[in-house]
């Protein structure tokens, strides 16, 4: 579990730096598919952060179980945003990358959904592992 978690830290940390460097427009298009950045903008602002921090937990194995639920929900809320919007047919930039998604003009796509799913699945074999 050690290495997982390790490989999701870097990950969170390095999606989460990449969403800080265009924290404006990352917002912006983050609250037109997740379920709660489409009501808080505070949210919406706040979840490079919240990558981060999670990403640094994960590194310093910290409460490594309690971080993976956290990131699990976060998983969950992500899936019912991003399978909305592609049921809904939204054509919308993807704010997954930050500012490199923005460069490559990448939209939100089932990829986007399955990167959730996997995401979730590795929290949950945290936890229950």
């Amino acid at each position: 579990m050690p290495l997982m978690t390790q490989i999701m830290g870097w990950f969170l940390i390095s999606v989460g730096l990449l969403k800080v460097f265009d924290w404006k427009k990352f917002a912006e298009n983050f609250s037109k598919y997740d379920l709660i950045a489409m009501r808080s903008n505070s949210y919406a602002y706040s979840y490079p952060l919240i990558e981060l921090l999670i990403g640094g937990a994960f590194l310093a194995s910290w409460n490594v179980k309690l971080v993976a639920g956290f990131l699990l929900v976060l998983m969950i809320i992500g899936v019912a945003g991003v399978g909305k919007a592609l049921r809904d047919h939204k054509k919308v930039k993807c704010a997954c990358l930050g500012k490199l998604g923005h460069k490559l003009n990448i939209t939100l796509t089932k990829f986007t959904l399955i990167e959730d799913i996997i995401m979730g699945g590795m929290a949950l074999a945290i936890i229950l592992l």
